[in-house]
């Protein structure tokens, strides 16, 4: 069996991850590891229950979230309408209870639900490591992202989450309501300026490429543009194009495809 360890501060525990490298895995809420491949029996488990990683801290314009913090309660501390809403598209209500954010964050597709919101509020990711402390934005964590999973960029600590300056919706694509791996996830973020026009826009996926992304097509389709259904439609076919969905047990590369372009439209749409 793995070895358990149980560092009693963050350095602690950014030192052991550095120092076991591909051989260290860590332990939050434990249910992604029900799913991934388990340490080799000379690896370590690095528990983060010991850390006080596990709460939310309002600040001025938004929310520390520690990595830790379970997925429910990220819903209870943070009143984002679209970020309590992929909460509860993620698991049963015993999932919920024990998942924590910092996981979900890692989950290979159709899970991690939880992406395209923060992509879409543009959330920034905190790690800890040797050198200390390093901050950067959700989507330059994904682009990092290989055929191997997550980049090893340290100890992800904490979730900066500001307050949405426009709008923001999330939908699920799934073959039932509650408690299904995705077929595709889909999170929209706009602003407005006075005419009614698109000034921002972020658009996000999930579940029907490799890993969670921003499509930038389907944002620049809607900005300078009202959201009306020329331009929806041409977001959701620049999402189509954009997505490299893969063929499962879930659903087909076609099927994948064609719900990213409908999901899209649907997202920007909650928002006309």
């Amino acid at each position: 069996m793995p070895e358990l360890l149980r560092p009693a501060s963050v350095d602690e525990a950014a030192g052991l991850f550095a120092s076991h490298g591909a051989a260290a895995a860590i332990l939050a809420g434990g249910t992604g590891l029900l799913r991934e491949t388990h340490p080799s029996d000379d690896g370590v488990l690095i528990a983060l229950d010991r850390l006080g990683l596990d709460r939310v801290e309002s600040r001025d314009g938004g929310w520390s979230v520690g990595a830790a913090v379970s997925l429910s309660g990220l819903r209870a501390a943070v009143p984002i309408p679209a970020l309590q809403a992929a909460t509860r598209e993620i698991g049963g209500p015993a999932v919920q209870n024990m998942a924590t954010v910092g996981g979900n964050l890692f989950a290979r597709a159709p899970f991690g639900d939880l992406a395209p919101a923060l992509l879409a509020l543009g959330a920034r990711l905190v790690f800890a490591s040797a050198d200390g402390e390093e901050e950067q934005p959700i989507e330059a964590f994904y682009a990092g992202w290989s055929e191997d999973g997550a980049p090893r960029a340290g100890l992800l600590t904490r979730i900066e989450i500001d307050e949405p300056a426009g709008a923001v919706s999330y939908l699920k694509c799934a073959r039932r309501r509650y408690a299904s791996p995705s077929v595709v996830s889909v999170a929209a973020s706009v602003e407005k300026d006075g005419s009614g026009a698109v000034s921002d826009a972020r658009i996000a996926l999930s579940g029907a490429s490799a890993h969670p992304f921003r499509c930038a097509a389907a944002e620049q389709a809607v900005i300078g543009a009202g959201l009306d259904d020329a331009a929806m439609a041409a977001a959701g076919a620049a999402a189509e194009a954009a997505v490299t969905p893969a063929t499962d047990p879930v659903a087909s590369d076609w099927y994948r495809r064609r719900m990213a372009g409908v999901f899209v439209r649907r997202a920007l749409a909650a928002l006309a």
